[in-house]
């Protein structure tokens, strides 16, 4: 019986010993090695992680400020916003593949929403974002509610519908 538990999610620090992770996706697991420590720098992107009982790295995800012009957006995203419209991108998120079975990545995707609420509560944003990089990553934003937006890969939940939980 396995008995893995997962930390609660905390932001990921240059402390952290992230090696060995390997998500499946090199895309990921690139930004992770080679990108995470200068987006931190830079004040571009957070990155918030999971760590299993024996403090290896589950998973990860990050969060960044970011905006949309309206001709990119569609439906009710599009619909009275202004231009460009104020959004949160989840831009990386990542299981390792050791604990793809064990609902991390609903665990990560449910506390990068609520951290999204809580800063569009303080900054203003009308949605969280993201832009899954398969189609399996899409079908899994599509089980908790993320929507299409016409003529792109982005897909997005709207922070004022999402329930605060």
């Amino acid at each position: 019986m396995d008995m893995t538990r997962f930390s609660p999610p905390r932001r990921l620090t240059a402390t952290d010993d992230i090696s060995g992770f390997d998500c499946g996706l090199p895309l990921v697991n690139d930004w992770l090695a080679h990108h995470l420590h200068t987006a931190d720098r830079q004040g571009t992107a957070v990155a918030y992680a999971t760590f299993a009982n024996d403090d290896t790295l589950a998973g990860f995800y990050t969060l960044s400020a970011y905006s949309m012009e309206r001709t990119e957006a569609s439906g009710w995203l599009k619909r009275n916003s202004p231009n460009p419209i104020p959004v949160i991108l989840l831009g990386m998120l990542g299981v390792d593949m050791r604990f793809q079975t064990k609902h991390v990545g609903s665990q990560l995707l449910r506390d990068a929403t609520l951290r999204a609420l809580n800063a569009a509560g303080i900054i203003g944003a009308r949605a969280l974002v993201v832009q899954p990089a398969t189609d399996s990553a899409a079908q899994f934003y599509e089980h908790y509610g993320f929507r299409h937006i016409d003529s792109s890969a982005m897909m997005f939940a709207p922070l004022n519908a999402i329930e605060r939980r």
